[in-house]
């Protein structure tokens, strides 16, 4: 008794071909006679379709392994060969689809004699093993409705989880006002100023110009902005550094709108703290929307506000050293390194410790304190984004 063929045949077997004849050649054949020869068909098929998911692979391994041949020549032909070899196949993979499109119209017509009217095929489960690359796709399709469901509860649970959080987080912060600077400032006060910027930002070059009236202050490449502050007189009007930028782009253009709109703009020291976040421009995401572009041109988040925020923490603790509620904050250093706790991410970060306030006793237990911290940090929106 010969063997029966192979229906998981490996690739790089060669798939034989059965000798089919068309139902309309011989009008007495039975309906099984005509199943049994649709199911022929498609065996073949299959099985050079299996041999055609390994043609590309086949084909570029003399590529992959060109070292292993003697010469460019005997490379190149041996990849002729076998890209000769897998145009064949598809050609007779076609021919074989072609010649047996019946088998497909009898299996559609059958669906709707049996009142389907779509004439699809019902996908059915065979009790043979499935191949390698048709698992994830029978798999995934069994379970698409059930995973649509779990996802979708779980991303409404996570909602829920963050929103919470969230509000439990800002039932302890409490956003404090900045203090204004009403008056002009003094020179002596304009020199401690920029000592300590020049201290704490020394890759932004910072110069006096024009006796002193006006300030330079150059942000190397790749940003490349060199911004010219004209310091405000003691006899003027206004106590307001006026920012000058030229704006060959239409970047520049939207870092000086937001450098003009500024709040308290008679401190040099917000104004100078301001220019030095643009150093991080071109990775610093929006705190709003955590994106980097927006809109079509597309934009950068080019405003930027100094935020002072009040929170309760737990107080250090000898056992655990710490708390470790400290947040992210916006890296103003430029060094491309991912910065834990306001403090070490801006140098005008202040955590200062104000009222101590301690809980009821806890059944015994250790007192617990709470102890009011007071971060400020520098926040960054797109202009879309901005309240």
């Amino acid at each position: 008794m010969a063997p029966e063929p192979n229906p998981t045949a490996k690739a790089g077997m060669k798939a034989e071909p059965l000798s089919v004849s068309s139902p309309s050649e011989d009008p007495s054949q039975t309906e099984e006679t005509t199943l049994v020869s649709a199911l022929s068909l498609l065996h073949q098929m299959h099985q050079k379709l299996a041999l055609l998911r390994e043609s590309i692979p086949h084909m570029v391994q003399p590529i992959m392994k060109a070292s292993a041949y003697p010469t460019p020549e005997t490379l190149f032909d041996e990849f002729s060969k076998r890209t000769l070899k897998a145009s064949e196949d598809l050609v007779e993979f076609t021919k074989l689809v072609s010649d047996g499109k019946w088998v497909f119209d009898k299996a559609s017509s059958s669906r709707r004699e049996s009142g389907v009217e779509s004439g699809e095929v019902k996908r059915w489960k065979s009790s043979a093993p499935l191949p390698h690359y048709l698992k994830d796709i029978v798999e995934g399709t069994e379970g698409v409705g059930k995973d649509k469901d779990a996802k979708k509860k779980e991303e409404e649970e996570k909602k829920e989880k963050e929103k919470k959080r969230l509000e439990a987080e800002r039932s302890k912060e409490r956003e404090l006002e900045i203090a204004e600077v009403k008056e002009v400032e003094s020179e002596d006060v304009r020199r401690g100023i920029i000592e300590e910027f020049k201290k704490e930002h020394s890759d932004i070059e910072i110069i006096s110009e024009e006796d002193g009236k006006v300030l330079k202050v150059a942000i190397p490449k790749p940003v490349g902005l060199t911004f010219s502050i004209e310091i405000p007189q003691p006899t003027a009007e206004s106590n307001r550094y006026i920012v000058t930028l030229p704006t060959s782009s239409y970047l520049h253009i939207l870092v000086l709108r937001s450098i003009t709109t500024r709040p308290n703009a008679g401190s040099l020291k917000y104004l100078l703290d301001m220019i030095a976040t643009y150093k991080t421009i071109y990775k610093t995401k929006c705190n709003k929307c955590n994106k980097l572009t927006q809109g079509p041109k597309p934009d950068l988040p080019v405003i930027r506000r100094l935020k002072r925020i009040a929170k309760l923490v737990q107080k250090e603790s000898k056992e655990d050293g710490g708390t470790g509620q400290e947040n992210d904050k916006m890296d103003t250093t430029g060094n491309d390194k991912t910065v834990k706790g306001a403090k070490d991410a801006n140098p005008k970060v202040k955590k200062e410790p104000q009222d101590e306030k301690p809980k009821e006793d806890n059944d015994g237990a250790d007192d617990v304190a709470e102890v009011e911290l007071v971060e400020e940090f520098w926040v960054t929106y797109h202009e879309g984004c901005a309240d």
